[in-house]
């Protein structure tokens, strides 16, 4: 049986004809070396300069139990069908937080930082992107969030922002901010 994938002489010389010309490519990449990112220095980097900005979540406190369907939650006060308009995807995300690959600690100062920067940038929409690996994160997220008080609803996402493996969440804005037109319509 003939080896299909040996040349035969005159198409060896074929192609020794059509590559005569050709030169080697130029080597265009520049190569930067920098310090290496090590967990720790990479942890300390996620904290803002000021420090009172940042708000910490407590890991023992579970004052939510999520049960098998979607997750939701609606803080005490606010209207009952903030969670509707999340769980319809009325409501779109301003900003995306993806927790993929980040440890417990990481993931809560991310989370923090997150709320931070939304109440600044004046933001009443955000989703956060956990995963669902082994539901670590799954089962904090929702907890940590209910902690803040900024969080005024979130909900499972819809399948366009990543369904089990997301929760949109909306937050309330700072005194004298002005809402986009997405917030006007909000109950």
């Amino acid at each position: 049986m003939p080896d299909k994938t040996k040349l035969s002489p005159e198409e060896s010389q074929l192609f020794r004809d059509l590559v005569a010309d050709a030169s080697p490519l130029v080597q265009d990449k520049k190569w930067h070396h920098s310090t290496p990112v090590t967990p720790k220095t990479k942890a300390k980097a996620l904290i803002p300069a000021n420090e009172q900005a940042l708000f910490y979540f407590s890991d023992q406190y579970e004052g939510y139990v999520a049960g098998d369907g979607a997750q939701s939650y609606v803080a005490p006060g606010e209207d009952p069908l903030l969670a509707r308009a999340l769980k319809r995807g009325q409501i779109q995300p301003q900003v995306t937080l993806d927790l993929h690959g980040m440890t417990q600690q990481q993931a809560k100062l991310e989370l923090a930082a997150l709320l931070h920067w939304c109440e600044q940038q004046h933001l009443h929409c955000a989703c956060v992107v956990h995963g669902k690996g082994l539901g670590i994160l799954a089962r904090k997220v929702p907890n940590w969030l209910i902690q803040h008080p900024n969080v005024r609803a979130f909900h499972t996402a819809p399948r366009s922002w990543g369904r089990d493996g997301a929760l949109l969440l909306l937050l309330s804005l700072p005194k004298g901010a002005v809402a986009d037109k997405d917030c006007d319509n909000l109950p």
